[in-house]
This record gives structure tokens, C-alpha cells and sequence, in this order.
């Protein structure tokens, strides 16, 4: 622990800011403060030291530069456990910072107003809204965590009071690590605002969002490639529904691609409204393509299209008939992109995945997690009957199929030699036993596929209870693979050996929200 001897204060919302200057006197901090927050100090009567004082210069431009300075930054970044940093610092005559208490213009606050405002005087009063000190000072501390505490909500003032007072004026190692970690979320919501807001201002913006009536943009990810980053060859403009289904397509079709190593074999995508409608692994490029398609036919028009080899003009004439919103490929011949419509957009992609974390919003915030990986390291069959080689290979295709539906979701698979494909599938649904007969009775009739003892059927998440795999069996399938995970899996394997089905349990479930 780092005694705390002294703290740098700016902040733009004094909310609470006396009660911890009294918190801190009380064990004889020394108060570093610039503008309105050392006076707002000094008028309550604590004596504070002037950031000019360490800087050795004044505010100057009209308040722009107040905390900047190589003195300032030194003092909070300077490692104190090194001893060659404390050397240099002595040198230096730089005295160490132990507590950040920054936060920050009000940039949200001042766009939410600037409706209400003429455009240009708006514009404008965003600009001066955007902090540099306040950031560069709380980065700065946050990087040296190890021995600087840094604060930049109020909210955080009620703990490390708490944390102060327990620990005789230090704060623990893991306190300063999560405020640190609450530092760079700030700054990162902070920036991406103003990233939203010039991005707008410059019209880089989409058409619109999911409906016409919500504004959108994108904001590329510098430190990652991927879809965002992915070179247009024509057609019109992505928009917001565009990049979401073009973003789930190429994820699935790397997917496939990945699990079938270095000599993958043609694969296609057929995505709409953010759901696989068609999936095949083909001995041909035009083979591939002609059975996604008919995965479902009507779904797949006006949808999207992922491919993992070269658009070729024979590729090109398949689609001479049908509408597609965007086909994705790793490259495309130029007769091909001659024959295409052209307003039919087409991407050149990658076909590795980035495996980026991934955000989602909620209300307030982001969701982040890891990509969902794939691995069938621990799949074994749980039931008397077995599977053949080839239908363990079927299973993992149907497994890889149903990763990428919504939940709760039913893939049925089938292969044909060397190739697989996708018969039908249900997503989004919330109840598996309907899914599962509605899907058999209904769409693979249709299909007039009766026979249903080549087919692999895949669930993405355990059966709760053996009445999945009742249903399964009266309508034909015998052979399936969950996750497996229920406390009634004894139960469900049981019926399964006794309806005389092979099942395998992979035990990894793949939820998709």
C-alpha cells in the first residue's frame, strides 16, 4: 500500500468534492487544484496548492491548457517501486501524486443541448466540451494504478472514503486496480461519443438504422480487421441491417471453413433477417451455392450471401435471376462483377476470424464478451448405438450449424459424400418440442424428404427432459447431438437407448441471444 500524501483535484462536478477535501485534510493530504475547483476549495476555507505550481506556467488560451504539463504527468506516471524512475525523478525534482480526483467537461450534456440551439453555436460549444486534461491526467494515474489512486465519478468518493479511513490513509492494490478499470470504460464511452458526433457532423454516416426513422453509423475499430474494414466493389452504400446480417454470415462461413482445415471445400451462407436460412459444404463452387439456396428458397431472396472461394463469371451467372442484397467473397473476377446487378453490393472479406471480444448495447452500457468458440474435443456418444465415422463428421457439421441460430434452436444436417448441407432449421424459438415436429412434419415434407435415418439432428442447448428425443424418434431421426448438461440426462439417455437412437453429448452448449 502507498501512503497517500497528495491529490490532484479537477473536476467539473463539484458534487461531493468538500466532503472528501475534508476527508483528506483531516490526514494532512496536500490539495493540488486548478480553476474552479481550487476555488471553489479555497472559498471553503482548505488551503490548496495551484496546479501552476508544479507546471510553472498559468492557464493560458482561454482555459484550454490548465493541467498539462510534463511536471504534472511525471508525477503520476514516474513508478515509484523502480529505482532508477525514483532517481530520475528526484533529479527531476518531480514529487509523486498519489490520488487522481478528476471528471470530465460535460460532453453528453452539452450534445443533449445542442437540439435546443442554433447549429453552428451548438457545434461549437460541443467542441470546447471535449476534454484533453481531464483524460490525459486520469489515464495517466490509472496506468500507474500500482501505486496511484484515481477517481472520476463521484459516486467512487463514498468507498474510498471507506477504503481510506480502514486502511490509515492508503487504499488496497485491488482497489486501485478496479478504479483504474473504471477510468478507461469512462474514457472510452466518452470518446466514442465524440467519435459519433464528428463522424455524423463530417456525413459519414449510414442511411439509416434498423428503420428509417433511427440515425446510424459505423465506427471502425483501428486495432482490429474484419467486416468494417472489408473493401466494397459496388453496388449502393451498406446499411445498418446490411452490415448486421453481412456480419453474421461471414462469421458463420468462417466457422465452416475453420472446421474443415487447409482443404476446406466450397462452402455458402445464405443469411436473412440475421438467421442462417441455407448452409452447404459442396464438391463444387455452383454445387455449394445451388444447395444453400434451396435450403429455403424464398427466404433466400433478397438475402445475403457468404462464399469462401472467388466470384467467377459462371458464379456470377447464377444470380443473373435472383436478387441479393450483398455477397461476400474473398475476391471477384472483374467479368464476373460485370455480369452482377449493379446495385448489388459485393465485398471482399477474409475468411479467418478476428476473434475480437465482442459488445453488445444495453440501456446505459455495453455487454462484452468472448466469441463463442467451437470445439468438439469432448464430444462422445452417451447411447448403446453409436455413429458411424461419417455421421460423427455429420454431427459435428449439424452441432457447427446450430451454433450460429438463435435459441433455442433445431438444425437438421445431411451429407452426401463429401458434402453437407443444412436440410432445415428452426431459431428464435420457445419451445423445443414444437420446433423439433413443425420442422420434420412441415418443411422437410415439403422438401419431400421422408427418410429421415441419414439425418443428424442438432440442438443447441440439453434436453430437459427424454420427450425432445420421444418426439425425435416417432418422426423418423435417429441420430442427434446436444450439449447434454440437464440433471435428467440419465433419463434422456435412457429413452434414447430404448427408442434405439444414437446420441452424442458434446458438452458445450451454444446459446445465441
Amino acid at each position: 500500500m502507498t501512503q497517500i500524501r497528495r491529490a490532484l483535484l479537477s473536476v467539473s462536478d463539484k458534487t461531493g468534492l468538500l466532503d472528501l477535501a475534508k476527508v483528506l485534510v483531516a490526514q494532512n493530504v496536500e490539495l493540488i487544484a486548478s480553476g474552479g475547483t481550487a476555488k471553489s476549495l479555497q472559498e471553503a476555507g482548505y488551503k490548496v496548492t495551484p496546479v501552476e505550481t508544479l507546471s510553472g506556467k498559468g492557464e493560458a488560451f482561454q482555459g484550454r491548457m490548465k493541467t498539462i504539463s510534463f511536471e504534472i504527468a511525471s508525477s503520476l506516471l514516474f513508478r515509484r517501486e523502480d529505482p532508477q524512475d525514483c532517481d530520475q525523478a528526484a533529479q527531476l525534482g518531480i514529487e509523486p501524486i498519489d490520488l487522481v480526483v478528476v471528471n470530465l467537461y460535460p460532453f453528453h450534456e452539452t450534445l443533449k443541448k445542442q437540439q435546443e440551439q442554433s447549429e453552428v453555436r451548438g457545434f461549437a460549444e460541443c467542441i470546447e466540451n471535449i476534454d484533453i486534461g481531464g483524460p490525459t491526467l486520469l489515464r495517466a494515474g490509472a496506468k500507474n494504478f500500482q501505486s496511484v489512486t484515481v477517481l472520476c465519478e463521484p459516486t467512487q468518493y463514498r468507498e474510498f472514503m471507506k477504503e481510506f479511513a480502514e486502511h490509515k490513509g492508503t487504499t488496497t492494490f485491488e482497489f486501485r486496480q478496479k478504479c483504474a478499470a473504471q477510468v478507461y470504460t469512462m474514457t472510452s464511452f466518452y470518446d466514442m461519443a465524440i467519435a459519433g458526433f464528428l463522424t455524423q457532423k463530417t456525413g459519414a454516416v449510414l442511411r439509416y438504422g434498423e428503420n428509417p426513422h433511427q440515425k446510424a453509423f459505423v465506427l471502425k475499430d483501428p486495432f482490429q480487421e474484419g467486416l468494417a474494414h472489408a473493401r466494397s466493389l459496388q453496388g449502393k452504400e451498406m446499411s445498418y441491417n446490411n452490415y448486421l446480417d453481412a456480419d453474421f454470415a461471414l462469421k458463420t462461413l468462417q466457422d465452416v471453413h475453420s472446421w474443415q482445415g487447409p482443404k476446406a471445400l466450397p462452402t455458402v451462407v445464405v443469411v436473412k433477417h440475421n438467421t442462417p436460412c441455407g448452409l452447404a459444404v459442396g464438391e463444387t463452387p455452383l454445387r455449394a451455392l445451388e444447395m444453400a439456396w434451396k435450403g429455403d428458397e424464398k427466404s433466400s431472396f433478397g438475402g445475403i450471401i457468404a462464399l469462401n472461394f472467388a466470384v467467377t463469371e459462371d458464379i456470377a451467372a447464377f444470380f443473373s435471376e435472383k436478387f441479393v442484397e450483398v455477397i461476400l467473397a474473398p475476391s471477384f473476377q472483374e467479368g464476373a462483377r460485370e455480369k452482377l446487378k449493379k446495385n448489388c453490393r459485393l465485398m471482399e472479406v477474409a475468411l479467418m476470424p478476428s476473434n475480437a471480444w465482442q459488445a453488445r448495447s444495453i440501456e446505459g452500457g455495453l455487454l462484452m464478451q468472448e466469441s463463442d468458440s467451437f470445439n468438439l474435443a469432448n464430444m462422445k456418444v452417451v447411447t448403446q448405438k453409436t455413429f458411424a465415422e461419417d455421421k460423427q463428421r455429420l454431427a459435428g457439421f449439424a452441432m457447427l450449424a446450430v451454433k450460429n441460430l438463435k435459441s433455442n434452436a433445431i438444425a437438421l444436417c445431411r451429407q452426401q459424400g463429401p458434402e453437407f448441407e443444412l436440410l432445415t432449421m428452426g431459431s428464435g424459438q420457445t419451445n423445443r418440442i414444437d420446433c423439433i415436429e413443425k420442422l420434420i412434419t412441415s418443411r422437410l415434407a415439403d422438401k419431400g424428404i421422408q427418410d429421415l435415418s441419414g439425418v443428424v439432428l442438432a440442438s443447441d442447448a440439453f434436453f430437459p427432459f427424454p420427450d425432445s428425443v420421444q418426439v425425435a424418434a416417432k418422426l423418423g431421426v435417429k441420430h442427434i447431438i446436444q450439449p447434454g448438461g440437464s440433471i435428467k440426462d440419465p433419463e434422456v439417455i435412457a429413452e434414447a437407448n430404448h427408442l434405439g437412437l444414437a446420441m452424442i453429448f458434446t458438452h458445450r452448449r451454444h446459446f445465441l441471444h
